[in-house]
């Protein structure tokens, strides 16, 4: 399917202003002054992991049925902005990728959405390189909200004037100063995607960047974490272990992790000061909401709370920008309608299995005898690559591109026996889909048996492998050490919409069942 192009909206005015410290090599914002008297607070407004989420969740969905949608949160960010003197909208990550809004337009949509609602300040996720650094340079360059990245160096690429170490952002007379962490790229991140960005341990400049913003004017500095959250606070790559190994980080709003903290944590860190940490989950599900009183210190300076999203703000929605979000619906709708075939039941993933990988895998497994018109010997994905359930009903297209919403390619890997044992032995603590025909049963964390077809695996035989390319571009289960390669040329979305397409005129439905694939003895 070609990428749909549009013209960009133009947005409105956002109050607050930007300056970008002179450190970052980046000219300060422009702009009035504001000469208002300083209010006595200020409200932090803020997302993340929004994943794409424009309309809201469907209906038919499990969790969260009718919750979210973008313009819901814009009746809620417009109230707040109407009511306060001083609001700052930011962003923890990955607002982008989830649904089919991303994977046709490449983000043209969200950044219209960030411009359109006036975000102020935003940090990178993963998945904001999902559609590489010429990708993510597109967006950035289609709004102007401010974005912050600290522990990415972003120098050797041509973003290095897009992405600032560290911001000011002015409101009511106050500046707040904004740092931006990032997850490690290292298998999580396609390499091709983030070439020329290089990670460093989000501990190691962050203190010396919220130090700085401090002499630079900043009354208190904020981490925009895209770390994620663990209730391990020694674990230093998550929130609460950063916080712990800092001291000038006044607070944290986190991301990654998906985690509703409907109370807010603490941290104590190397000053002994409490550092308040809090996310909203994902998918736009609530508005994370907190008010700081500026002349206050200690906890009872500091309320939070997580507004729900939902149909209760139908009725207040603003029109001009619902319309300018049909616009892009309305170009999608009739492709993503199409029906492609029938689901007697909901498949969702599971571990060790679930319906879902394991038709994906198995599908997978006749996809490849199409593409490359070889037969597998076995297929494996990542529940992490699942980003949807199935419902029973219509199979149509947008379902099929909301359960694989990026652009993977299938693979076909040739890889020696002794290989292969190693990725089952990574399977073992951390299982993933397989398909039908291999039969491993994991006890207590460690390979007990592994066949293929009924038989042992040869280490000095070769076997053919189907996969995805961004586990074998990453190396993970050993999927990088193959013998030979072919990937196929068109994205793996498009190759289930036509599986699906094939099992219809087949007179077939979508179908899964458990079975002894994986089995699991504790």
């Amino acid at each position: 399917m070609k990428k749909l192009s549009l013209f960009f909206i133009s947005a409105c005015l956002c109050a607050c202003q930007c300056t970008v410290p002179e450190s970052s090599g980046n000219k300060p914002g422009t702009g009035d002054r504001n000469e208002e008297p300083s209010s006595e607070s200020i409200v932090l407004l803020f997302t993340n992991d929004l994943h794409s989420q424009i309309e809201p969740i469907d209906e038919s969905e499990t969790y969260n049925a009718d919750r979210g949608g973008v313009a819901r949160i814009k009746v809620l960010v417009d109230s707040v902005r109407a009511a306060e003197k001083a609001v700052i909208l930011a962003d923890a990550g990955d607002f982008v990728q989830g649904t089919f809004y991303f994977t046709c337009m490449g983000g043209d949509v969200e950044m219209m959405v960030q411009k359109e609602m006036g975000y102020d300040v935003k940090t990178i996720g993963n998945h904001e390189f999902d559609k590489k650094i010429e990708g993510l340079g597109h967006m950035l360059n289609l709004n102007d909200v401010v974005t912050v990245s600290s522990n990415y160096d972003f120098s050797r690429t041509a973003l290095s004037e897009n992405v600032h170490e560290s911001a000011i952002i002015e409101a009511g007379g106050h500046k707040i100063g904004f740092i931006g962490l990032g997850a490690r790229l290292e298998g999580l991140v396609d390499p091709k995607a983030c070439e020329g960005v290089v990670y460093s341990y989000p501990w190691e400049d962050a203190d010396r960047l919220a130090r700085e913003l401090k002499k630079k004017g900043a009354e208190m500095v904020i981490a925009l974490s895209h770390l994620g959250y663990s209730q391990d606070f020694s674990k230093k790559y998550y929130d609460g272990g950063f916080a712990s190994n800092t001291e000038n980080i006044d607070f944290v709003i986190g991301g990654h992790s998906h985690t509703f903290l409907m109370q807010e944590q603490y941290a104590t860190n190397l000053s002994g000061k409490e550092v308040p940490i809090v996310q909203t989950g994902s998918k736009g599900i609530y508005l994370g909401y907190m008010k700081i009183n500026m002349k206050s210190s200690g906890r009872e300076r500091f309320s939070y709370r997580l507004i729900p999203v939902n149909s209760r703000l139908d009725a207040r929605i603003d029109r001009d920008f619902a319309d300018k979000l049909g616009v892009y619906s309305a170009q999608l709708e009739e492709a993503m309608s199409e029906v492609l075939g029938n689901c007697p039941q909901t498949l969702r993933k599971g571990s060790p299995q679930g319906l879902l990988g394991n038709w994906a895998t198995d599908a997978m497994v006749e996809i490849c005898e199409d593409v490359f018109g070889e037969k597998p010997d076995f297929a494996i994905c990542n529940n992490g690559g699942l980003r949807a359930e199935l419902p029973a009903g219509d199979v149509t297209r947008g379902r099929i591109y909301a359960v694989f919403p990026f652009d993977n390619k299938l693979s076909l890997l040739e890889m020696n026996g002794a290989k292969l044992l190693g990725l089952f032995d990574y399977e073992a603590n951390y299982p993933e889909p397989v398909s039908s025909g291999l039969s491993l049963v994991i006890r207590d964390g460690a390979v007990e048996s592994v066949k293929l077809g009924g038989k042992e695996i040869d280490p000095n035989a070769t076997y053919k492998v189907c996969t995805i390319d961004y586990l074998s571009n990453s190396n993970r289960y050993c999927l990088g050490e193959y013998l030979s390669r072919q990937d196929s040329e068109e994205y793996l979305y498009d190759l289930f919409c036509n599986h699906v397409r094939k099992l219809t005129a087949a007179g077939e439905s979508v179908s899964s069942s458990f079975d002894s694939r994986v089995t699991v003895i504790e």
